[in-house]
This record gives C-alpha cells, structure tokens and sequence, in this order.
C-alpha cells in the first residue's frame, strides 16, 4: 500500500537536510502532526465564498455577509486551532477579492489527484478549481511560512501538475500557489520540467528512509 503524503511535507523532505528529513519519517510513521496528513477541506468556507460570488455575478454583498459570518465564528471558536483557521479562511476571502475581483471565473469541482511513485503516494489535490473561459486553473491556498523557500512553492506545483496529469487539460501555468497572508501569486514555470526527476527521486529516497534504509 502506498503512503499517503501531503506535497508540502514531502517539499520539505526532498528539500530538507538530514535532520528535516529524519523528522519527516517521523511524522509520518507516529502522525502527531496535522502536518503529516493530508489536510481536506482547510479552505472550505473560503472557497464557498468565492464559489458564491462567481456565481451570483460576483456579487460583493454575498461576500461581505460570508466574511462577517467568519469574524463572528472566530471570535466564538472553541479553540486556538478553530479560530486560526477561521481567521485564515477570512483572509484568503479578503485577498482573493483583492486581487481577483474583476475576473468573471467560474468555481468547478475537481477531483482529487494524486501523483505515485515508489510506492508513496502524494496529494496533489487544490482548493479551487477554476474555468476561466474554458481554460482550467488549479489554485493551492496557503500561507508561505519563512522556512517555506522559493524552491519548495516550485516544487509543490509540479507534483500539482503533475498529479493532473492527462486528466485534466493544463500547462504548468495554470497551476498557482496564493498566499493567502501576503496576496502573493506563484505560477507553474515550464522551465522546471528537470523537477519531475527530482520527484521521482524523492519518493524512491523516502521510500528507503520509511524502511529503515537512510544513507
């Protein structure tokens, strides 16, 4: 059976040094952190949000009664973890408005992808799904932490792009990362293709790093 890994831990492995990738395997093999599963359903209410205002003709009041709602929510969570979340889903709103306000897109379900190599299975699954005239784009909400380098954005988007695969008809532009704390917009580069190798070789080496197998 192929371990289950989100694209960011796995980032962070491929990218990391001995000891980041000690403490992946750990995460991993002992999940205590939310980090070593597969997060669903994060951005949930954000992208109903946004999925409401694209389809109402983007409407501005929809969205402000949506964030409204989400500052009640955070200011009545039951925990720091509930009302950080409900924060981060407001503010993904706020600046997707920001800066995509004008666009007439339309939210599309999309299902979840995968890319498997080496038995390690990586999601590359993103949290909307977007036509624009036809055209498909993947956007991955998030927030960019210090740590998180130029490098390991890049490298989350090819295995997005590559977990599409030939299912869904994109090029590597349309696959993005939006901070959602800074409005910051990443795209896919054609000019990373050589990371597909790097992919592959990061699962094999942490397949051995699962089995006891550390160089």
């Amino acid at each position: 059976m192929a371990t289950p890994v989100s694209a960011k831990l796995f980032a962070e492995f491929v990218l990391g040094g001995p000891a980041k990738k000690a403490s992946t395997v750990r995460k991993l093999l002992k999940p205590r952190s939310p980090e070593a599963r597969i997060p669903t359903g994060y951005y949930r209410r954000a992208v109903g949000i946004i999925r409401g205002y694209h389809e109402r003709g983007n409407d501005s009041e929809f969205v402000a009664q949506g964030i409204k709602q989400l500052q009640k929510d955070a200011e009545t969570a039951a925990t720091p973890q509930a009302r950080t979340m409900r924060l981060n889903n407001l503010r993904a709103v706020e600046l997707y408005i920001e800066r995509f306000s004008d666009r007439r897109w339309r939210v599309t379900s999309c299902p979840r992808i995968y890319y498997t190599s080496c038995e390690i299975r990586i999601s590359g699954s993103p949290d909307l799904a977007i036509s624009d005239e036809g055209r498909m784009r993947l956007i991955k909400l998030g927030v960019r932490k210090k740590k998180e380098t130029a490098q390991m954005v890049r490298l989350m988007l090819r295995v997005m792009y590559q977990a599409a695969g030939g299912r869904i008809g994109i090029t590597t532009r349309d696959v993005t990362y939006f901070d959602v704390r800074t409005g910051e917009v990443v795209s896919g580069d054609p000019a990373d293709g050589g990371l597909a190798r790097s992919i592959d070789d990061g699962c094999q080496l942490l397949r051995d790093w699962l089995a006891g197998r550390a160089p």
